[in-house]
């Protein structure tokens, strides 16, 4: 694995804390001056992602910034940015403008949305904590952080349903963090060391091992809902708020995703991985996550529970690129965590728009919907052609490079899997736009005014539909090139 020169900085550590000072500010705001509230929020987003850019020109030329605070004995809190946490910094970074700009938007009164922003900012932090920790103990502590404060978001809406689907977030958190905390107290009595950036820290595999592998897999496999890990995530995000769960989907199942990659790579190292065949593993339920959750995702009629089940299916591509232990499929990999982003964050956010316009959650219920609200359904279409894997849009690219790091693999097979999921893809979303745009076109109790398009909404959504094609359509595919660049790093 090649590794820069490491920089002294604080920067990594002003990124984490900026979002909890503004949800302290947004506190303030709330009691002393409603008026600067919006401008807090939006403040507290947009300044992590500048400080994110901040770093993209040093990480850019090789070099890892580092910060070590000797606290919390014995490993101490670690930064380190590498060009894989600048990559996920800064996806996550943008996705924080677009949420809180969006949350704004889809709450429709300040009092409505007072608490959620409480909550919604640390969720944030933690996510952003994770992606910059220096080692293994750093990122459990903000990934523990991550999932306590996205707890109050699934509950939010104080109904039964909601209470019920957060007890299941809940246990399968507690059941996330004691697996976790197993397979760190297994590789620190083992190798003495959780640091990343070596490359990989063990040399030998003994069945002590090959526990603290599984309890990592269970508790990353929680948290991105991979097969048979998964049943947290449908009614969480049919329960919680639409923005609670764009905000789950386009960046807390990623740090699911970062964390399988940091064990693989930094923890066990590729030649251990190799070796011991103990990637086939996750190479099984990569696969038939991506078969099952699209079988799934036909039977369910409620639109949040269908993009959840989508989403396990989507996840498996990701994790499936890990597996395959090859750098084109590391590339697909990287690339799918923003190709996801963009197209299943804009998928949410369209949700959330039909909601608060119509009140209705179910697909069922979305005939002539597009005639009322077309630029709305235009994103979300835009959205599944993504999905399905057609170019130029993003996900075309992720399949291509999946593809190619399966014939690397010689396992070719994986190829018509992935084709059977594009195809699975096309059959539940496109019915969808079909029966928006040329179904019933009566209007039925709907308020005119509410049909009218509400900037704070609407504009995040039209930033994400587009976003799901301008990259292979522009002279440089920046997010290509960054994920050719992490695949280099631990393929070098």
């Amino acid at each position: 694995m090649a590794q820069g020169n490491l920089v002294f900085s604080v920067i990594p550590l002003l990124i984490v804390l900026v979002p909890l000072l503004a949800t302290l500010g947004t506190m303030l705001a709330d009691k002393y001056r409603p008026d600067l509230r919006n401008v807090v929020v939006i403040a507290g987003a947009a300044i992590p992602f500048l400080l994110v850019v901040l770093m993209y020109p040093a990480v850019n030329r090789g070099e890892v910034l580092y910060l070590f605070l000797n606290v919390l004995p014995p490993t101490g809190m670690e930064f380190r940015v590498d060009i894989l946490s600048l990559y996920m910094a800064l996806l996550f970074g943008f996705f924080n403008i677009i949420l809180a700009v969006y949350s704004l938007g889809y709450f429709k009164d300040k009092q409505e949305g007072k608490i959620y922003f409480y909550f919604m900012m640390p969720a944030m932090a933690g996510a952003l904590g994770v992606v910059l920790s220096g080692n293994l103990f750093t990122l459990f502590l903000f990934f523990e952080f991550m999932s306590i404060m996205f707890f109050p978001l699934v509950t939010y809406k104080a109904t039964p349903q909601a209470y019920a689907a957060g007890l299941k977030f809940f246990f399968m958190t507690i059941i996330a963090g004691i697996a976790f905390f197993w397979g760190i107290a297994i590789m620190y009595s083992t190798v003495g060391d959780l640091s990343f950036g070596s490359g990989g820290l063990v040399a030998t595999a003994t069945p002590l091992l090959l526990i603290a592998f599984i309890c990592f897999l269970i508790s990353f496999g929680i948290k991105s809902a991979m097969i048979p890990l998964h049943f947290w995530m449908p009614d969480a995000y049919a329960a919680a708020t639409t923005p609670a769960a764009a905000l789950s989907s386009a960046i807390m199942l990623k740090t699911g995703v970062f964390g399988l990659i940091r064990v693989f790579h930094d923890i066990f190292g590729l030649s251990f991985i190799q070796e011991t065949g103990w990637n086939n593993i996750l190479i099984v339920l990569a696969l038939i996550s991506a078969v099952y959750g699209s079988i799934c995702a036909f039977a369910q009629d409620d639109f949040n529970r269908r993009l959840a089940y989508s989403g396990i299916a989507q996840v498996g591509y990701m994790l499936l690129g890990i597996a395959l232990l090859t750098s084109t499929a590391m590339i697909g990999t990287v690339y799918h965590v923003m190709a996801h982003a963009f197209m299943k964050g804009c998928m949410f956010l369209c949700a959330g728009v039909i909601y608060v316009n119509t009140g209705k959650t179910k697909i069922s219920e979305l005939r002539g919907v597009g005639m009322q609200m077309p630029v709305t359904m235009l994103a979300f279409t835009i959205s599944a052609v993504s999905a399905v894997g057609i170019p130029p849009f993003n996900v075309f690219v992720t399949k291509w490079y999946l593809g190619l790091g399966a014939f690397s693999a010689e396992m070719p097979l994986i190829i018509g899997i992935l084709l059977l999921s594009s195809i699975l893809n096309a059959a539940y979303y496109f019915p969808i736009s079909i029966n928006a745009f040329l179904g019933c076109r009566e209007l039925k109790n709907i308020e005119r005014k509410r049909l009218k398009l509400q900037p704070l909404r609407m504009i995040p959504v039209m930033i994400l539909a587009v976003g799901a094609f301008i990259f292979t359509l522009a002279p440089v595919n920046w997010p290509l090139n960054l994920a050719r660049a992490v695949a280099q790093l631990f393929f070098n």
